[in-house]
């Protein structure tokens, strides 16, 4: 009897959404830790629609993304599916040694400012993620195969009256959605995100306006991590004060293992 209780208790326990998010929580904080180690492409597919649906512009970048001492170094590569010139691509190189030498020629005093805005940028991100509990209601609401590995659902609402701490707290405020969680691994797979309120970024030159959804995918890399694959935003926007209908995706790939001194030590995806 007492056996079988334990494994009740256990099912129960595995079952409870607070508990399913918080070991992802947990899990994510170590990959945001590992994200650093890696080099990757990001592709930035972006498109505007005027209020009509007309299409405006778009704009379609491919960078190389690394981090040296903390700090995110981006290379262009394409632009708009091509190429860049060779004198581009030599003024890219050039730009990127210079941000690199910079950083490992930098003094004690600006290293530790340096890094003292990159830290408290990843202390905001795990801060927030702590304050989900307090800023939704949780409740699992089924399990559904995602990129082909069977999760479990955990639907947020907010909760009255969360007043939490930072930035990202009243954004929080504004959002909803469905967190994933792959069920072998304890690992975020999705987050979609709906919104239900304005939300302003950049001295709110950027208005994200109410409906905007957001979708974030994540995928195993070298059977170390997960990081992240797709995201996709659909939204209306106001830009510098003139109102736009927004669709951003962006893809990441060809991951591989980096080292600070911008050396490959391992392999691809």
């Amino acid at each position: 009897m007492k056996l079988f209780l334990i494994l009740l208790a256990g099912c129960v326990l595995a079952q409870d959404p607070r508990e399913i998010l918080k070991r992802a929580m947990e899990k994510d904080e170590r990959n945001l830790s590992l994200l650093d180690t890696y080099m990757y492409e990001r592709r930035t597919l972006q498109r505007m629609y005027e209020k009509d649906g007309k299409l405006k512009e778009t704009t379609d970048k491919v960078h190389e993304v690394f981090h040296v001492d903390g700090s995110e170094i981006e290379r262009l590569m394409m632009k708009n599916g091509k190429a860049l010139s060779e004198k581009d691509q030599e003024a890219e190189r050039k730009r990127v040694d210079r941000e690199i030498t910079k950083i490992k020629n930098e003094s004690p005093k600006d290293r530790a400012r340096r890094r003292g805005e990159t830290d408290k940028d990843k202390r905001e991100e795990v801060e927030a993620r702590r304050e989900v509990f307090d800023a939704f209601e949780l409740k699992l609401v089924g399990v559904q195969k995602i990129n082909g590995r069977q999760c479990w659902g955990i639907r947020g609402d907010p909760r009255a009256g969360f007043v939490g701490k930072g930035r990202r707290a009243d954004q929080m405020k504004k959002v909803k959605g469905t967190a994933w969680i792959d069920q072998e691994s304890y690992e975020l797979a999705r987050l979609e995100m709906d919104t239900h309120d304005t939300i302003s970024f950049g001295w709110f030159l950027f208005r994200l306006q109410p409906g905007a959804k957001i979708r974030v995918d994540q995928t195993l890399i070298n059977g170390e991590v997960w990081l992240p694959k797709e995201i996709d935003v659909r939204a209306d926007a106001r830009l510098l004060g003139k109102m736009l209908r927004v669709g951003i995706e962006v893809r990441y790939d060809k991951f591989r293992k980096f080292s600070a001194d911008s050396k490959l030590v391992a392999g691809e995806q």
